[in-house]
């Protein structure tokens, strides 16, 4: 077996290991199979432990690379898949105990690249049920209960891509999958310590995955690092004629149009701590903006363009739910989630009319237009993630996280790219983070500033004592 130490390496530098001979992926997986076993009944981050299927292709990675067939950084690296992607013979149970048995028959689009990638399925990550499409206010409300983080098994991991942060955080895989629709990247990876990545609508296919919210729905990696996030984003991206929506724009995420620090011009948007913001959690925001200016970045202070962002995402999100999950309201399924308020949604917002969800996608146009316009003044937006660290699992999450995300209604609505990246300790020594967004299309950018920024910090090295 091999030490913790290792099991919380980068996967740049798993791989270099591998490559070279000095680290056996079947040694790899079978460590991390362990680990599994003795924390997870702790964090429940996994739904299912995929352990024959990992020895089989970590077996078949350890021969080709032998034999001299490198397929690149991903290859014999172990990972984990949030729970709405579609996976051969192994159950995919959306988080939701309508479906705990259900079991399809061929694999979502991102699964199979990662495979051809030569990278390892471990297992399947919890996730709130149907993704957290029709609300909810407790961290339990999710197959297997509430998520918890390392860093403080009695609080939460973050929605709805929990298990996926709290699996990387703890050291059980190399990387993990995760969906957003409105925060579920960002958040698990601020409260869970490690670099997350929310490519622009449409870069990563969705075949085979679970519909949330039909055009907020993106897919992205959390993992170690924000050299990671572009191993696996350069392996899952790309058009895929089974997916209509993926977008004909070239991956291009490294060559000679890289930009450095002292070419980016970066909007500061501030969020006000005065109310219900951690100071913890600002020292180590207002030092992340710090670290920023003295690599050369030109950051200016400045206003995000003024729209009911928050409210037309929200009406937007719940009406194309209450579409992708008709099926089980017509057939009482929905009684059967753990969150109290989801059978009552359609009666909630039957108030909503068709001209409502007009007049919303026409506002949603005409600030994804602002937006375009704001970018063509800055590159890149910087802004604190949370004002505050993981909240504990029992507290009501409307109590726990009382303040509005404007930058996050504001990118998902414009189907923006993020980055989280874990800024230092905050509240009681747990993760804190901060997220560069960028114009579409911007993650070649927005990963060269997160590569720099790890390069002169240590904060994504940090990891939780587990006992």
């Amino acid at each position: 077996m091999v030490g913790e130490e290792v099991l919380h390496l980068t996967v740049a530098e798993l791989s270099a290991r591998i490559r070279a001979r000095q680290l056996s992926p079947a040694e790899l997986v079978e460590s991390c199979l362990q680990r599994i076993r003795r924390h997870d009944g702790t964090l429940h981050a996994f739904v299912t432990v995929t352990a024959d299927l990992a020895r089989r292709e970590a077996r078949r990675a350890e021969a080709e690379i032998l034999a001299g067939r490198w397929r690149g950084p991903l290859h014999g690296i172990p990972y984990a898949a949030k729970d709405l992607f579609d996976t051969a013979g192994v159950r995919t149970t959306w988080g939701a105990a309508p479906l705990r048995d259900r079991v399809p028959d061929a694999d979502a689009t991102v699964v199979r690249r990662l495979r051809e990638a030569g990278a390892v399925l471990i297992g399947k990550t919890a996730m709130i049920e149907f993704a957290g499409g029709l609300g909810y206010r407790f961290a339990d409300a999710s197959l297997g209960g509430a998520t918890r983080t390392p860093w403080d098994t009695d609080r939460w991991a973050g929605g709805s891509s929990s298990g996926s942060g709290a699996a990387v955080a703890a050291g059980l895989c190399g990387f993990a999958l995760g969906t957003e629709t409105w925060g579920s990247i960002l958040c698990p990876a601020a409260f869970n310590g490690v670099t997350g990545l929310r490519p622009t609508y449409g870069r990563v296919s969705r075949h085979g995955a679970m519909v949330c919210s039909w055009s907020f729905d993106k897919v992205g990696p959390l993992a170690r690092s924000a050299e990671d996030c572009r191993f696996v984003l350069r392996a899952i991206g790309g058009k895929d004629p089974l997916d209509p929506t993926t977008a004909d724009e070239p991956l291009v995420l490294e060559g000679p149009a890289r930009r450095r620090p002292p070419q980016v011009r970066a909007a500061l948007v501030p969020l006000d701590f005065s109310k219900h913001g951690e100071a913890e959690s600002k020292r180590a925001f207002d030092a992340a903006v710090a670290e920023l200016r003295a690599m050369g970045v030109r950051v200016e202070e400045a206003a995000l363009p003024a729209f009911p962002a928050a409210e037309v995402a929200g009406v937007l999100i719940t009406a194309e739910a209450l579409s992708s999950f008709e099926r089980h309201y017509r057939s009482g399924a929905v009684r059967e989630l753990s969150d109290p308020y989801a059978e009552h949604q359609p009666a909630i917002h039957a108030a909503v009319t068709g001209a409502d969800l007009v007049k919303a996608w026409r506002v949603r146009r005409a600030l994804q237009q602002a937006m375009a316009e704001f970018f063509e003044r800055f590159d890149v937006i910087v802004t604190p993630n949370f004002m505050s660290v993981a909240p504990p699992v029992a507290q009501d999450l409307f109590e726990a996280l009382p303040y509005p995300d404007p930058v996050g209604a504001i990118g998902n609505a414009c189907g923006l790219p993020a980055l989280a990246l874990p800024a230092g300790a905050g509240r009681g020594g747990l993760p804190v983070g901060f997220q560069l967004v960028g114009p579409p299309f911007s993650e070649a950018l927005l990963l060269d500033l997160g590569e720099a920024y790890q390069k002169r910090t240590a904060h994504h090295r940090a990891r939780p004592l587990m006992r």
